[in-house]
């Protein structure tokens, strides 16, 4: 479906503030973060990218899963493939595009 707007569609309707989606996604810590400005959360202990074949992999490791999981379900709602690694003490998280 396609709706044309009429200058006088924006002259006499008020709009909800749109939120820019293309910066936020750049980087999982871009995603985490507000407007342009990017978050590394504590969680995220070491950090690791890696590059190849047009993809982009980051590596984190943390010993706090338990302090990940609201942001991991954050990314993963957002477009991010999240993979998980456990050990018996420490975890390791993989991020990607999806």
């Amino acid at each position: 479906m396609q709706h044309t707007l009429h200058a006088s569609d924006v002259a006499t309707r008020r709009f909800a503030p749109v939120a820019p989606v293309a910066q936020a996604s750049r980087t999982p810590y871009h995603a985490l973060g507000t407007d342009s400005a990017p978050r590394i959360p504590a969680w995220a202990e070491h950090r690791s990218v890696y590059r190849g074949s047009g993809r982009t992999l980051y590596l984190v490791e943390t010993k706090n899963l338990d302090a990940a999981g609201n942001d991991l379900q954050r990314l993963s709602a957002g477009g991010w493939d999240v993979r998980v690694e456990r050990s018996a003490d420490s975890a390791r998280v993989a991020l990607m595009a999806a």
